[in-house]
């Protein structure tokens, strides 16, 4: 019988694109990954790799592997959900999703309570953007996860404008919605209003990540042109890490947008102000809509309800 560990670590070396990838990601060392892929390719007797001058890719006989190995992790994800159930009680694993600003602003205060109510679920706990933690779903290596998404781009669509699954594969739950606001450097035009509009970010060069500042850069290009302008996305400089467009912005190469969550971290280096009519990104819970939800599951979609009532009021009271 095939090694489930071994297969676990092919999918993750398929995953990464190489077995260093795989190692960060497992907490191996890339020897052990390399073993235990030699041991793999014996036991079924067949060579998994080959390289190329682009380094190393799957044979058509792991690609072939692979496939059966996704279904083998979803079924067996889908029994423990099963038993789960049918055991009652809150206990068992849970295996938890978020992004970072809402890891910062609820999600590990949310974990924390979650361990004093239910010290019987191991929980496990992976960050990331809202389109890997739907891939991790979809893969049966989450449960539930905390993301967004914005009018004009699901959850499941990647910084590229890659759909990684069918929207009607999750199913969600609404928390809050986050208003962006906008970064500017000392001595702008606009660093001193109260409230910035819309409409006076015409002919500002924004600032964003490499694919049109999406996620939001969608929903801001539409917005602009409701308000009778277009932006003007700056090609030079791109970031998807909040930290990292403060700092260009406060050398005065343009502006960029924020959302509230994010406020928490800024630097005084630039300065902050609230953006109206700017976009909006929804905060929700999500969970795959085929798999039947755990009592762990559900208690902690209710712990993290009751986190996010907080992070909520926070933000309305900052508005």
């Amino acid at each position: 019988m095939l090694d489930l560990r071994r297969l676990a670590v092919l999918r993750e070396v398929a995953r990464g694109g190489s077995f260093a990838a795989a190692a960060e990601a497992l907490c191996y060392t890339p020897s052990a990954v390399s073993q235990q892929m030699a041991s793999l390719a014996r036991e079924i007797g067949v060579v998994l790799f080959e390289r190329t001058p682009r380094g190393m890719r799957l044979t058509d006989a792991a690609r072939s592997l692979l496939t059966h190995c996704e279904a083998v992790f979803a079924r067996l994800s889908d029994a423990q959900a099963d038993l789960d159930a049918i055991v009652g009680g809150v206990r068992g694993r849970l295996r938890l999703g978020s992004f970072p600003t809402a890891t910062v602003a609820f999600t590990a205060v949310a974990m924390d309570t979650f361990r004093g109510r239910y010290p019987e679920v191991e929980i496990y706990f992976a960050d990331g953007e809202p389109y890997e933690s739907v891939a991790r779903m979809k893969e049966r290596e989450l449960d539930i996860a905390v993301l967004f998404d914005f009018d004009s781009w699901t959850a499941a669509t990647d910084y590229d404008g890659r759909a990684v699954c069918d929207d009607r594969e999750i199913d969600c739950i609404e928390l809050f919605d986050d208003p962006f606001h906008v970064v500017l450097p000392h001595g702008h035009r606009l660093a001193g209003a109260e409230l910035v509009e819309l409409r006076d970010l015409a002919g500002e060069r924004v600032i964003g990540s490499p694919s049109a500042c999406s996620p939001w850069g969608t929903d801001f290009r539409r917005l602009c042109r409701e308000a009778g302008f277009e932006p003007d996305f700056e090609p030079r400089y791109r970031s998807a890490d909040f930290a990292a467009l403060q700092a260009i912005v406060a050398t005065g190469r343009g502006i960029t947008l924020v959302p509230q969550l994010a406020l928490a971290s800024m630097s005084a280096a630039t300065v902050v102000r609230p953006l109206s009519g700017g976009p909006v990104r929804h905060v929700r819970l999500a969970t795959l809509a085929a798999v039947t939800r755990s009592r762990a599951c559900d208690a902690m979609i209710a712990v993290l309800q009751e986190a996010t009532d907080s992070a909520a009021a926070r933000l309305r009271r900052a508005a």
